[in-house]
């Protein structure tokens, strides 16, 4: 096999090692369950205080904006 595709196995082995870990499988769990917490406290921050759900707009659409403006 060529060199390139050993060089692309040794960078892409740590990231599927994890993955095929036990350990890999409880940081997505984590991951999932910090998304849904995030997700619960914004929307109770919207109905709770409409000014507060605006700056939550905004701080979305500037990321937004900033994540096109990346050449693809």
């Amino acid at each position: 096999m060529s060199s390139l595709y050993w060089a692309l196995y040794a960078l892409t082995e740590p990231v599927r090692a994890r993955l095929r870990s036990e350990h890999g499988l409880e940081a997505i769990e984590y991951a999932l369950i910090a998304a849904l917490v995030a997700v619960v406290v914004i929307a109770a921050v919207n109905l709770l205080n409409p000014s507060i759900g605006n700056a939550f707009n905004t701080i979305g659409k500037r990321v937004n904006d900033a994540a096109n403006a990346i050449p693809n």
